[in-house]
């Protein structure tokens, strides 16, 4: 079945609405993951480096050390989450745990036990691989979800609407709102850490309103005989539209990544303006993004998800091409107004890409009679963070 065909395949007995408390109860774990994600990947190498004193390179080292064992750990937690049961499911034990560690962790790296030496240099070892510990326990089962909580086409497009928006919420806690608390407690060692208080209460609160939002979920259980089978990868790579998605994905992720790697460069060497003249970009790109949700879902109800993808990547195009003819001097209203629009084409992209995951996982269980949620969800999240480390690379 191609994803055309997928499109096409919306059933005429439409399954009970969801209710907008699960979609949003089950969406606002992504403002923790979010926030979590986000605020490590924009203070961690400068506060090891800069605050506490660490060589650059070696800071550097010690976060990509923990990026390698956070993908490599991503299948592993899929086959997991896959074979879990429990009287909450196969999912939501993970979500408590992943809340959990995922609070401390953050915590944990910016309240270092040592100020110096080797003690430094081992806590800060340890926070890495716990936050990457704490990420991949909530987002891989967490991304499995969808999928078993409804077989409704659209649904599932509503619940990754509201993902996507919640996304957008924890970029700005921690990309925005983080740095702000920083400079708010005082900077410093002292600042670092008690935003990472803040922070870790709301990464918390996100993540556990989540596990408490979804208790009345539907889930699925493992096909019977497959309890300790291999996870079944050869099997896997039979699923077209799924490679399909994947490869597509990792391709746009890639050229988003150079693209926003690329924007402080820009700004400061092309346009001639402060590094702060990114945050209005950050906050025009955000509203943009959470702004168009509405207009996204109605494309993808009317003319499908892979048409809605499609339609995304050809206003994404304009808009980055657009910078082509940037220079210094120009209007800050049209600096301003690439970010808006980049937001807009972002959601539209993502909100797309995701909903047309979940039908991929439906298409391989319909296929091979497996349920094998976690599995398709550890590849998808594997792909998208080797694209984020691929894009500064290839820059």
């Amino acid at each position: 079945m191609s994803l055309d065909a997928l499109d096409d395949a919306v059933a005429h007995g439409r399954p009970p609405r969801l209710p907008a408390s699960l979609v949003w109860g089950w969406g606002i774990g992504s403002l923790g993951a979010s926030a979590l994600h986000n605020g490590v990947s924009f203070l961690a190498l400068f506060y090891l480096s800069k605050v506490l004193g660490l060589d650059p390179a070696l800071a550097g080292s010690l976060i990509l050390v923990a990026k390698v064992y956070d993908i490599a750990t991503d299948p592993l937690m899929g086959w997991l989450s896959d074979r879990t049961e429990s009287r909450w499911g196969r999912r939501r034990p993970w979500l408590l745990a992943g809340a959990l560690v995922s609070a401390v962790a953050f915590v944990l790296l910016f309240n270092p036990p040592a100020a110096a030496g080797p003690g430094l240099l081992v806590a800060a070892v340890g926070a890495l691989l716990l936050y990457a510990t704490g990420y991949t326990l909530f987002g891989i089962p967490y991304l499995a979800m969808p999928a078993e909580m409804t077989s409704d086409y659209h649904d599932r497009s509503r619940l990754m609407s509201a993902r996507t928006i919640c996304l957008t919420l924890g970029i700005l806690a921690g990309g925005a709102l983080a740095p702000v608390l920083v400079g708010a407690f005082g900077g410093g060692p002292g600042g670092y850490a008690r935003m990472s208080w803040v922070m870790g209460a709301i990464i918390l609160g996100a993540m556990l309103g989540c596990f408490a939002g979804t208790r009345g979920a539907r889930g699925t259980r493992p096909a019977a005989g497959v309890g300790h089978k291999a996870p079944g990868w050869r099997s896997a790579l039979g699923n077209r539209p799924f490679i399909t998605l994947i490869i597509s994905k990792f391709c746009h992720l890639v050229g988003a990544a150079v693209s926003m790697s690329s924007l402080a460069f820009l700004v400061t060497a092309v346009l001639d303006r402060p590094e702060s003249a990114m945050g209005g970009f950050v906050l025009a790109s955000a509203a943009g993004s959470i702004l168009s949700m509405p207009v996204w879902l109605t494309v993808s109800r009317r003319a499908g998800k892979r048409a809605t993808y499609l339609a995304a990547v050809a206003c994404y195009l304009p808009v980055l091409l657009s910078w082509l003819f940037a220079a210094a001097g120009e209007a800050n209203s049209l600096f301003i107004a690439r970010g808006f629009l980049t937001g807009m084409a972002t959601g539209g992209l993502t909100l797309a890409a995701q909903a047309m995951l979940p039908d991929t996982i439906e298409h391989d269980f319909a296929r091979t009679g497996l349920r094998r949620e976690a599995m398709f969800s550890a590849v998808y999240s594997m792909a998208e963070k080797l694209a984020s480390a691929t894009g500064p690379f290839l820059l």
